[in-house]
């Protein structure tokens, strides 16, 4: 048996793991910090994201990114958290799983789109003078595609 095959049996057979599918009210629990995690991962980055495609003069740029950024991280820190937890209660299921699969690639296409964006020269000077390059409405409508996958496979791995 392949080590990676052990591990997951491992984390499946783990007392978290066990201790989670057990729980009357701790999965569900879990799964509700996830989805409100992605909402306020998402959503911001939506709302931003459809600011800067849509060449208005307000508001702002800055004014957005100043509230909505800060919103976006703790959302991710909170949905990779809980959906780790998610991942803990059925390894092999989802580690095998190729939608799942497809969706950690997408966020990492994602997470790779927003670095490369915001260490860009692009982004500070779109931010400070509130216009808006081809690459950086490019990056913004990357990051729609991107998270909107992420939203639709994690649908889906549910299901499957």
């Amino acid at each position: 048996m392949s080590s990676v095959l052990l591990f997951f049996q491992g984390l499946e057979h783990s007392p978290l793991s066990v201790g989670l599918r057990a729980s009357e009210w701790m999965y569900p629990l879990v799964n509700t910090l996830h989805i409100l995690g992605i909402a306020l991962l998402v959503g911001p980055i939506l709302i931003l994201d459809w600011r800067v495609l849509h060449r208005r003069a307000t508001p702002p740029v800055a004014a957005l990114a100043t509230v909505l950024l800060p919103v976006a991280r703790g959302g991710f820190g909170l949905a990779v958290v809980a959906g780790s937890l998610l991942f803990i209660t059925r390894p092999l299921d989802y580690a095998f799983n190729t939608l799942f699969q497809i969706k950690l690639v997408c966020i990492g296409l994602a997470l790779l789109n927003i670095a490369l964006l915001h260490w860009s020269k692009a982004w500070g000077l779109a931010i400070k003078d509130n216009q808006f390059s081809q690459s950086v409405r490019l990056a913004c409508g990357l990051s729609l595609v991107f998270w909107l996958l992420v939203l639709a496979l994690g649908r889906l791995v549910g299901y499957r």
